[in-house]
């Protein structure tokens, strides 16, 4: 057979060499055709495309992603820890801070009772969750 009448690999029915889809079938036939290949500079320096070679790139896209989520998911838990350790600083410095005396006319002596420091302090708890969820689609 010549070029001109190659049979369809799915159906066998013939098709040219400048037909994109079989006639008959459908099937893409542009893939089979062979293409001249340039070599071109690598775009990675050759140590990361050497460790890469071996991963297809699912596994690749997948890899970049995990690192990314992990380093957000870390920046993430520090900015929360030191958001959460100031605000409780801050709500114990207001709570035992002495308040300045009320400036009043003198009363007479009573009896005076001991103040619990303890009386105006309040106890400040946050739980933070965060939940990751991938959904894979295809």
């Amino acid at each position: 057979m010549t070029e001109a009448t190659t049979p369809c690999p799915d159906c066998s029915a013939p098709y040219s060499g400048a037909d994109n889809y079989c006639r008959q079938c459908g099937m893409f036939l542009a893939a089979l055709r062979d293409t001249a290949l340039m070599k071109t500079a690598p775009a990675m320096p050759a140590r990361i495309e050497r460790e890469r070679a071996g991963l297809p790139a699912p596994v690749k896209k997948a890899a970049t992603a995990l690192a990314i989520g992990t380093a957000l998911q870390i920046g993430v838990g520090l900015a929360g820890k030191y958001l959460a350790t100031q605000a409780t600083r801050t709500a114990v410095n207001a709570a035992t801070r002495p308040r300045p005396a009320a400036r009043t006319k003198p009363q007479p002596a009573r009896e005076v009772t001991p103040r619990d420091p303890r009386d105006d302090a309040a106890a400040i708890s946050e739980t933070v969750m965060i939940r990751r969820v991938w959904i894979r689609r295809g």
